[in-house]
């Protein structure tokens, strides 16, 4: 069996198992499913790493190596880039849709309401819970598990099927590809538990598995050309725990219109997901130019 097929075929079953077991619990077994949920799915984000283990991938190339000198500006953009587009997705879909910005605190989650309480009580204004949460976004402790934890997919998915994949297919092709296979790595959870964007979307369930395939993709675009640029895992590990515990423009939203989540405020949306859309193009564009100024030089060598 070819050694992509070998690891696409573990990687999937084992994860869709662990996520399958993962939803069982959530939904019939009450604060304790919650937490055997959230264990199904740290379990499943190690599942890339052991697939490309059991493909033979040769972990002593993935880049272990840190980035130094000229490097350390991709490790700031791993490190803060996921914040930025965060804000900027959030700032695209409150222009589209004004009426869902709350500016009175007016949170979603309970968990919000009681964070935002715990900071009025300490003297904090709403705006400032806000700059807090902002802040944290990549300043928290709880980036390092989240990179660990992305680590274990990356090592999968940009350490050993996207160079398969571009081998193959070529650059652009292989970035489309392996973010379509990651995104749908996703879809068990998202149809059965309401995973992203919950059940009551507009045009679910189906709108929601494009638009998150879309998100895949376009992050896949980012991280790969992290992982060209200074073929360092740990860069695409960061970037992908960045993206997992950035700022969430949740906290802005208005009580209402939850239909929408599928186009935003998180940039896993249509529309808040546009400066990721865009960064993605360009990086691509960029890379493709370059690949095009490369295969002129061989040509005029060779004549």
């Amino acid at each position: 069996m070819p050694k992509l097929a070998k690891y696409l075929l573990f990687t999937f079953a084992a994860s869709w198992l662990l996520m399958a077991i993962g939803v069982r619990d959530y939904e019939n077994a009450g604060a304790a499913g919650m937490m055997t949920f959230s264990y199904s799915l740290s379990a499943c984000m190690l599942m890339p790493t052991i697939g490309a283990l059991i493909a033979g991938a040769d972990f002593r190339k993935l880049g272990w190596k840190p980035v130094f000198g000229n490097g350390a500006r991709y490790l700031l953009i791993a490190w803060l880039a996921p914040t930025v587009f965060a804000v900027l997705g959030a700032v695209v879909y409150y222009i589209a849709f004004p009426d869902d910005f709350a500016t009175a605190g007016n949170f979603v989650r309970d968990i919000d309401r009681d964070k935002y309480i715990q900071c009025q009580e300490s003297g904090g204004s709403y705006t400032w819970y806000v700059i807090r949460e902002l802040f944290s976004s990549f300043t928290s402790f709880f980036i390092i598990p989240s990179a660990v934890l992305g680590l274990g997919e990356e090592i999968g998915w940009r350490g050993f099927m996207y160079p398969e994949l571009r081998e193959r297919f070529g650059r652009t092709k292989g970035v489309i590809l392996g973010g379509a296979i990651h995104g749908a790595w996703h879809f068990p959870l998202m149809l059965l538990a309401g995973y992203e964007y919950g059940r009551d979307y507009i045009g679910a369930p189906i709108l929601g598995l494009f638009a998150f395939t879309i998100f895949c993709i376009t992050t896949g675009a980012i991280s790969n050309w992290l992982y060209e640029k200074t073929r360092c895992i740990w860069l695409c590990g960061l970037f992908h725990g960045a993206v997992n515990s950035s700022f969430d423009p949740c906290i802005l939203r208005a009580d209402g219109h939850y239909e929408r989540s599928v186009f935003g405020p998180m940039d896993i949306g249509l529309v808040a997901g546009i400066p990721y859309m865009i960064a993605a193009f360009v990086v691509l564009y960029m890379q493709h130019k370059h690949d095009e100024a490369d295969f002129a030089g061989l040509g005029e060598m060779d004549s």
